[in-house]
């Protein structure tokens, strides 16, 4: 079981789309919120997400961009070295992170997507357990939502989030609460035109990133040029170093609130940035310069403090961690699994991820045993890398290994026909039967009993 997992529990024999939507709630049947139950030993938790946030880029994990305040959490939290995003779209992702659940299954694969209320949400399950909840996050004041305000008190959007959560906090830092802060991106977007510090951008940038943004959900991106990459790749070091100095500033809040000793902290990327490595299409792949994203968990007491975890983790697996802390049971249909058992050293393989993406052929990847494979649907491409050697996935290896592809594609075809089989978004969910391949398939990988 993958550290732990228990999905779904099954008699053996055939498992109907009927019993695959009792498991998340929907077809009819009320929202399983009231299977939380309040925490007599409730903690604060504070779970910080940062859109375009690369997982090998600061300091602790040998990048070179100056990054004191993250490695030093890293130095005192869990550090998982491989965790995976669900999606290269942050709001993807961030919905897979609230809800424990994959993108086809929540029904969220991409900016414009909205959470479907039959989603019972990391927010809806502790305010049920007794706890505040409240979420700043970085965009337009009075923007759509997408659904994912479902269970928060305050669901706020601004250009400077961190300030309102400094100041949420001290109006509530004696509660028991969940804080969530979604800002200081350091992503692609349209501000990205600024001089980094005295250093102009190349000629006619502007016009090309603009060309880039509004081409990138095309069939025919846009490229930056050369130069263009190499003063991304500089002002995205000094946005990473900006966004490092705002959590320098966040933890120092939380030691003069009292805060540090008893809050869990979590830090992670909604999804990472290519920069420049796979082409113009890079951005919206799945490739680990996008997909792999720090994660950093710091828990009261020194559980798990100073080590670092080199098992394949993902981001669904963040909320029945935190309702685990936390004593809450967690809702049924929940994907992910608690990390605690990996944090302390119970956790048993396989140690697996999925990603997913509606474009570039409806790709989707999965990473395991050192190895990850990145498979288009529509197009039969696929790409088998290895991870150690090749952290930013630059080098094919699936001709030279066809037997371990084969098995990570039936891997994916298995893990492909559950997610759809429970999907919140009638448009996505099939009606089919998972014959009894599909089901020896996922039992290998712990996702059903």
């Amino acid at each position: 079981m993958k550290h732990g997992r228990s999905l779904v529990v099954l008699a053996t024999g055939t498992f109907m789309i009927a019993a695959a939507l009792s498991a998340v709630g929907c077809g009819g049947g009320d929202r399983d919120v009231a299977t939380a139950r309040p925490a007599s030993g409730a903690r604060a938790v504070i779970l910080i997400a940062v859109d375009g946030l690369r997982g090998d880029r600061f300091g602790a994990h040998g990048g070179a961009v100056a990054t004191p305040s993250l490695d030093a959490m890293a130095g005192s939290a869990s550090r998982f070295d491989w965790c995976f995003a669900q999606a290269p779209d942050p709001a993807a992702s961030f919905a897979s992170l609230l809800t424990g659940l994959y993108p086809t299954t929540s029904g969220v694969l991409e900016a414009g997507d909205r959470l479907p209320d039959a989603a019972v949400s990391l927010a809806e399950a502790l305010s049920a357990a007794g706890l505040t909840t409240a979420a700043f996050v970085e965009g337009e004041p009075g923007g759509d939502d997408f659904g994912l305000r479902q269970g928060f008190s305050v669901y706020e959007a601004s250009a400077e989030p961190g300030a309102a959560a400094k100041q949420w906090l001290r109006d509530h830092a004696r509660e028991n609460f969940l804080l969530v802060l979604r800002g200081w991106s350091v992503g692609l977007d349209a501000s990205l035109g600024t001089a980094v510090e005295g250093v102009e951008p190349p000629a006619g940038f502007l016009e090309r990133l603009q060309a880039v943004l509004a081409s990138a959900r095309t069939d025919a991106p846009v490229a930056f040029e050369p130069a263009d990459l190499e003063y991304l790749k500089l002002l995205y070091a000094r946005r990473v170093e900006a966004a490092d100095r705002a959590l320098g500033e966040l933890r120092a809040e939380l030691e003069e609130l009292g805060l540090a000793g008893r809050a869990t902290v979590i830090l992670t990327g909604t999804a990472g940035l290519d920069l420049g490595q796979h082409g113009p299409n890079g951005a919206q792949s799945l490739h680990a310069t996008v997909t792999r994203v720090p994660l950093l968990l710091s828990i009261p007491g020194g559980r798990g403090a100073a080590q670092t975890i080199d098992k394949v983790v993902e981001l669904v697996d963040l909320m029945p961690t935190i309702l685990e802390l936390q004593g809450v049971a967690v809702p049924a249909g929940v994907q992910g699994a608690s990390l605690l058992p990996i944090i302390d050293g119970t956790g048993r393989p396989p140690y697996i991820a999925f990603s997913e993406a509606p474009g570039l052929g409806r790709q989707r990847a999965v990473a395991l045993g050192g190895l990850r494979l990145v498979q288009s649907l529509d197009g039969g491409s696929r790409a088998l890398f290895d991870l150690a050697a090749d952290p930013a996935e630059l080098t094919d290896i699936a001709a030279a290994q066809a037997d371990k592809v084969a098995v990570m594609e039936r891997h994916l075809e298995a893990w492909g026909k559950l997610v759809a089989a429970v999907s919140l978004d009638p448009e996505l969910r099939t009606a089919e039967e998972l014959d009894d391949a599909t089901l020896d398939q996922l039992r290998s990988l712990g996702y059903i009993q």
